[in-house]
């Protein structure tokens, strides 16, 4: 269940705190100033928004409707009526719900059986209801899932010169605004909001083995739900145990095994924050040495683009249903902590990222890019003067690219390419037969993302002059550990970034989108393959 008290209390009870020896307003100077450009496809319909505006531009629409109006935008849901029957109830959006298993529906003359659900809050009353002690991981937030709901509450509904369809140079413009500076009373301009974190890669994994550790503790609470959990805890993997090797008797089991590597992990952490040299290990244990150091020597700044739609089957045709309420990409750059550590002494933008790291589609696929980024040929001046920091985000997708163009989704060609980088010829027998099927469904349905440069753009520093150029707001969660967003100060933050469940539910075939945990894992996986 969602229980603020208790994520607030974890964290002081383990001294929070992932960006060490940057303070939170260091963080925050670097998030904005390292925010890539970010350019949308001029059809793109749905833009960057912040979490809290799931809820604010919803209410901001619909009090500029009639009563009358108003009721059509209602969202369907079935309930539990009288005498167990399912009942379609409208609610005023956004709502938040649980499932509710199963009730009978009469369609004419046939009985069937629907999905229910179990209303917890409506309307406004949705947002403070996150925080309710029945919120967990099934939990739904939805405004009406479907296009014609979203666009009437986030999509973008003008085009920058005006008439009815998109086209290069005359994009849609974000639906979001906010007082346009200097302007008349009630004027307003587009804007975009960024999410962005900074955290240090061992402090990560310092803290999420200590979730680990209460997780396994039979006599303590499990850690609650919590969405910016990263699943961090890679000491399976980090920190190798080989019975074979290990004299103890008699001979650890599983659990014994898994608290034994959480003890060590910990001490070897506290030895490194100490600047000491490592303990050695016990007989059958063994630390995954180029995992240990890249988890030590880097910091991870994440960006979170956030939509409130995933509209990617109007563009084509998609072998996998994907359009869902809710949509998190992003993409992360790459830094030293020695490099950080001294630019935290002065002026925090001289540091440098070594890469930038994007997020395409589902981790899955393989298909997130890792490209460095050059020093800049020029000495002196500020870490970005010189660098060109662009990503390219595909139309209703979302996934983030680093060029223009069009990006094949589906290639029959990589199974077996991996399977002979891999020597895995043993699979042919089962990868033949996906490759074929995979073959003729990628003749006859050409599913690829598209990237422009001829849409809006946001990023850090855009003139006011640029027509094509939108207000850009990065949005920081505090992880610092005299400022984090667990310390009490930043409640409303955390209501909203904690919630564990899923961001727009259906009845139907329509796809929905999990909660958004942070990429950490993801991106430090790509960082591994490509150092």
């Amino acid at each position: 269940m969602a229980d603020l008290p208790r994520l607030k209390r974890f964290a002081a009870d383990h001294a929070f705190g992932l960006t060490a020896p940057l303070t939170a307003e260091q963080v925050r100077t670097l998030a904005e100033y390292w925010l890539p450009n970010l350019n949308f496809h001029e059809d793109e319909r749905f833009h960057p928004i912040a979490l809290a505006d799931r809820f604010d531009m919803v209410k901001a629409r619909l009090d500029e409707l009639p009563p009358d109006v108003r009721e059509q935008w209602r969202v369907g849901i079935h309930e539990r009526g009288p005498g167990g029957i399912a009942v379609r109830v409208p609610h005023d959006p956004p709502v938040l719900y649980d499932p509710d298993g199963v009730a009978p529906s009469s369609v004419g003359n046939t009985q069937t059986f629907r999905k229910v659900r179990r209303i917890i809050a409506e309307g406004e009353a949705a947002r403070a209801a996150m925080a309710d002690a029945a919120v967990d991981g099934d939990a739904f937030v939805s405004s009406g899932a479907s296009f014609s709901f979203a666009n009437e509450h986030f999509g973008s509904t003008d085009l920058l010169l005006g008439g009815n369809n998109a086209v290069p140079g005359n994009p849609w413009v974000p639906r979001a605004t906010e007082p346009a500076p200097g302007g008349a009373p009630g004027e307003v301009r587009p804007r975009m909001t960024v999410l962005a974190q900074y955290v240090n890669l061992l402090d990560v994994l310092r803290y999420d083995v200590l979730v680990s550790e209460a997780d396994a503790d039979p006599a303590a609470e499990d850690y609650p739900p919590d969405a910016m959990r990263r699943d961090f805890d890679l000491s399976e993997g980090l920190l190798r145990h080989d019975p074979d090797d290990d004299p103890t008797m008699p001979p650890l089991q599983r659990f014994q095994i898994d608290e034994k590597r959480r003890e060590l992990i910990l001490s070897l952490i506290e030895a490194e924050n100490a600047g000491q040299s490592l303990p050695p290990l016990p007989p059958g244990w063994t630390l995954d040495g180029k995992s240990w150091r890249v988890i030590v020597e880097h910091a991870f700044l994440e960006y979170s683009f956030l939509y409130a739609y995933n509209d990617f089957e109007r563009w084509q045709t998609a072998i996998f249903d994907n359009e869902h309420e809710g949509d998190d990409e992003g993409c992360c750059l790459v830094f030293h902590r020695r490099e950080m550590n001294l630019a935290a002494q002065g002026d925090i933008r001289r540091a440098h990222p070594l890469a930038i790291i994007t997020s395409v589609h589902e981790e899955y696929q393989d298909a997130d890019l890792f490209q460095r980024i050059p020093s800049p040929a020029a000495g002196g001046g500020l870490g970005r003067d010189g660098v060109d920091l662009d990503v390219f985000i595909a139309g209703g997708s979302h996934a983030t690219y680093l060029t223009p163009g069009t990006h094949d989704l589906v290639d029959y060609q990589d199974y077996w390419g991996y399977v002979d980088e891999n020597d895995l010829w043993i699979l042919a027998p089962l990868v033949l037969p996906i490759s074929i099927i995979l073959a003729i469904l990628e003749h006859f349905i050409d599913t690829e993302d598209f990237t422009s440069e001829e849409g809006v753009h946001g990023g850090p520093g855009i003139p006011d002059t640029d027509p094509q150029g939108v207000a850009t707001h990065v949005l920081t969660i505090p992880t610092s550990e005299a400022e984090h967003v667990y310390d009490g100060a930043h409640d409303d933050l955390l209501l909203l970034r904690a919630y564990p469940g899923k961001w727009g539910g259906h009845d139907g075939t329509v796809d929905v989108s999990p909660g958004f945990p942070p990429k950490t894992r993801r991106f430090l996986k790509r960082l591994l393959k490509n150092l």
